[in-house]
């Protein structure tokens, strides 16, 4: 279980910044403003910056803050949490200086959480990059399986997928092409800022996991395991 949340849950005292980067931690979190129990503004999150004066809720791989929710530090009365095991829900309450209410709910905490430490970054050059070298057989991997899911219940699977590699026919608007002989999935890679992209290699480089969180796409997740050819 995460360390703040196990922290939550077994009663101890949690700095408020490190509540609030528990968002970063898991794949979605509701974000909800009330007054007087009327809700103001509702949306879903996966990241919470911390500025100077501020924090900043939004959605990743997003850009010209198409959705963020800004917190003034200024503004903050009281921040309260609480894990509720029925409902395997974590509830960060903060109750501000004007009468609002900000609750955070992070849903379905077991098996959930956004845990790509043991991968290093990979930008979507280098990405390219090695893509070619697969299709051209010149770096000896393969790609055996690529998973496409998403937060929702959304998930595909495609094994072999042997036309896997960045279509840049398009030099403003590169994409992610993944096809096999049945099943043709893109998906943009516009900005290498906005995108992220993950690669860890697996006892002693016979296998490569790729993570791609694409642009414009916050909950979705394409997860591309390699093997190397002994042929």
């Amino acid at each position: 279980m995460n360390k703040i949340v196990k922290a939550v849950k077994e009663g101890q005292e949690i700095e408020t910044k490190n509540l609030f980067n528990v968002v970063n931690d898991f794949y979605l979190t509701r974000l909800r403003v009330s007054k007087d129990g009327e809700s103001v503004v509702s949306m879903q999150v996966n990241v919470c910056e911390e500025h100077a004066e501020e924090y900043e809720f939004l959605q990743s791989c997003t850009m010209f803050d198409d959705v963020a929710y800004r917190l003034r530090k200024a503004d903050i009365d009281s921040v309260t949490s609480e894990y509720n095991a029925k409902v395997d829900t974590l509830y960060v309450t903060c109750e501000l200086k004007n009468g609002l209410t900000v609750l955070l709910m992070i849903i379905n905490i077991t098996g959930s959480e956004n845990d790509v430490k043991d991968y290093r970054e990979m930008d979507v050059y280098e990405l390219k990059d090695f893509l070619e070298d697969v299709i051209n057989k010149k770096n000896g991997y393969y790609c055996m399986v690529t998973r496409i899911t998403d937060v929702f219940g959304f998930d595909l699977k495609m094994h072999n997928s042997v036309r896997t590699y960045i279509n840049t026919l398009d030099e403003d608007d590169w994409k992610l092409h993944i096809s096999d002989d049945f099943t043709k999935f893109e998906v943009p890679i516009t900005d290498d800022s906005i995108n992220e992209i993950y690669v860890k290699d697996n006892e002693q480089s016979e296998s490569k996991s790729i993570v791609i969180k694409p642009f414009n796409q916050p909950f979705m997740e394409i997860d591309m395991l390699f093997l190397k050819r002994h042929d």
